[in-house]
Formats: C-alpha cells, sequence, structure tokens
C-alpha cells in the first residue's frame, strides 16, 4: 500500500490517534523498553521513516498517552463525588485511591515523566503538555477545595502535589521486577515490597487530616 500525505488536520489528528492506540497497546503488553518506532509501523499503516513525520521519539507519544490518562482519571475522580454531599477523609481517600489505581498506566508513566520522558521529548510537545497540565491542575484544585472548603489554597496546592508525587513515587517500590526480588533474595535482606494501596491510602489520610483541620507545615 503506497502511503499518501494527509491533507486535512482531521486527517493528521487520525494519523496521530492511530499512532497512539498502537503505542498504547505495546506499551500496555510489553512495556517501555519494548516499545519503539518499528514496533509501531507492525501495528498501523505507517512505516517507520512516516511515524517520524508525526513524532520526533516514543516518549512524545508516551506524553500523549500520560496527558490522556491524566485527563481520564481527574474526570472519574471527580464523577465519583456527589454534589453538595459531606465527605469524611476515609471516604474520599478510598475513592482517590481507588480511581487513581484503575489507571495504572498513569502512576507508571508519570513515575518516569521527569527522569525519562520529558528528557527525550521536543520543547514544543513538552510545552504543549504544561499548557494542558494548567487546566488539569485547576480543575483537580476545583474539586480539592470543594472537598476541604476550610482549607487555604496553599494548603489545597500543598496537599495535592504531596499525594500525587507520594503516589507516583510509591508505585516502583512496590513492583518489583524478577531481577529485583532475586536480588533481595541473594542479599539475605528481609524487604518485603509494602502493597501500593494499603501504604498509600494510610499516608494519604494523613495529609487530609492536616488538609481538614488547616494544619500548615510551618506550624508543625
Amino acid at each position: 500500500m503506497n502511503f499518501q500525505r494527509a491533507r486535512s488536520k482531521d486527517q493528521i489528528q487520525d494519523r496521530i490517534q492511530e499512532i497512539i492506540k498502537a503505542a498504547s497497546m505495546i506499551y500496555d503488553s510489553e512495556g517501555y523498553e519494548e516499545l519503539n518506532f518499528t514496533k509501531i509501523s507492525e501495528y498501523t499503516k505507517f512505516t517507520r521513516p512516516n511515524i517520524y513525520k508525526y513524532f520526533k521519539t516514543k516518549e512524545e507519544i508516551l506524553l500523549l498517552i500520560l496527558n490522556k490518562d491524566l485527563k481520564s482519571w481527574i474526570s472519574t475522580l471527580s464523577k465519583s463525588f456527589q454534589i453538595n454531599k459531606l465527605y469524611s477523609i476515609y471516604e474520599i481517600g478510598e475513592i482517590w485511591t481507588d480511581t487513581l489505581i484503575e489507571h495504572e498506566r498513569l502512576i507508571k508513566l508519570h513515575a518516569i515523566l521527569y527522569t525519562t520522558i520529558e528528557k527525550n521529548v521536543s520543547l514544543e510537545a513538552l510545552a504543549e503538555f504544561e499548557k494542558s497540565s494548567i487546566e488539569i491542575n485547576s480543575t483537580i484544585t476545583s474539586l480539592v477545595s470543594q472537598l476541604f472548603p476550610k482549607a487555604s489554597n496553599d494548603s489545597i496546592m500543598n496537599f495535592i502535589y504531596a499525594a500525587t508525587t507520594l503516589a507516583f513515587g510509591l508505585y516502583p517500590m512496590t513492583k518489583l521486577s524478577e531481577l529485583q526480588k532475586e536480588a533481595i533474595k541473594l542479599s539475605g535482606s528481609i524487604y518485603t515490597a509494602p502493597d501500593f494501596k494499603k501504604t498509600y491510602i494510610a499516608s494519604l489520610y494523613q495529609l487530609m487530616y492536616c488538609l481538614e483541620h488547616s494544619i500548615e507545615i510551618k506550624e508543625l
């Protein structure tokens, strides 16, 4: 089949979405290391050089997937709460954690966002991601302010930062590879990988207690 150049914005977007869909399937089934343009070409009608017309690196594709997953999580999280209903920190913690676990790919990708993904994308791609992040941050800030109406804006921002970085930092510690498990065994260490939900939600309760009672870091 001869490759035909896309001549409209809709055609370009259709091709980008096809590439993203294929990359998502490969990443979900085989992981980051196995994702490359050659393999993507096997799942689409595009050759490897054709894919380079739309993306410079696989990380640029992953950045779009991450952005999509972030929006999906925020949407799911927001729809999980009823308007004008009061929730305890335990109810909020369960909903927050469960919806996040439903978006496991989001956690996995965000865990390498700053160390790998952002270092291998173009300035333009990163700028677009940051622009979208502004809207996402605004949405989640609004949601948290509704759940904790007495909390200050600074406290809300600190909570969001702490809750998200905790999740994305904790996740790799709970998903050890076979190599890591074997190394721990050979070393004689008694280290056991923590359970993500149990560990995360316990820490989340502590963060929300401070948020609910307006306990600022500077007061500790």
